[in-house]
């Protein structure tokens, strides 16, 4: 399978919000304990399209049929450790009967892209412990920062 890569438009929601939401999708693989709202789903997705917004999409477009098989979501913040913005990349999915093609890479390769043009010199990201399939693809795209992730109980 060839992919194309290119930022989200608008015309990609219903597939997008498939990717995202649906059976299969991203929440569902992460068994995200965190009720993703109709609401949540639409500001997102809007985030994705307004200039003025951090925020960012791409998406991973079969070739040959035209479909959304994958995407990356990423956004740019301030950081205390260098003047320029840090990247981090927020979500990263593909879909699960094209996954070990080369999607994923892709689309960590296009984010770092976008990092250079953005002048985000950091660009970091997390994962489960337990998504090692991931982990194999990350410890050649990037190095581990040896830190572990804590978050505020919910």
């Amino acid at each position: 399978m060839t992919v194309s890569l290119r930022p989200i438009e608008e015309k990609d929601k219903e597939e997008w919000i498939n990717l995202w939401t649906g059976k299969g999708g991203y929440i569902e693989f992460y068994k995200s304990l965190h009720k993703i709202t109709p609401e949540i789903t639409d500001v997102t997705f809007a985030r994705f399209l307004d200039p003025k917004e951090p925020v960012f999409a791409v998406v991973a477009v079969d070739d040959e049929s035209g479909k959304l098989v994958g995407f990356a979501h990423y956004l740019t913040h301030r950081n205390t450790w260098t003047i320029e913005d840090a990247l981090y990349l927020n979500d990263l999915f593909v879909s699960e009967n094209v996954r070990l093609g080369g999607i994923g890479r892709k689309l960590i390769e296009y984010v770092y892209g976008a990092a250079d043009k953005l002048n985000a010199k950091k660009v970091y990201w997390s994962t489960q412990f337990e998504n090692h399939r991931a982990q194999l693809l990350y410890t050649k795209v990037g190095v581990k920062s040896g830190f572990l992730l804590y978050r505020r109980p919910d």
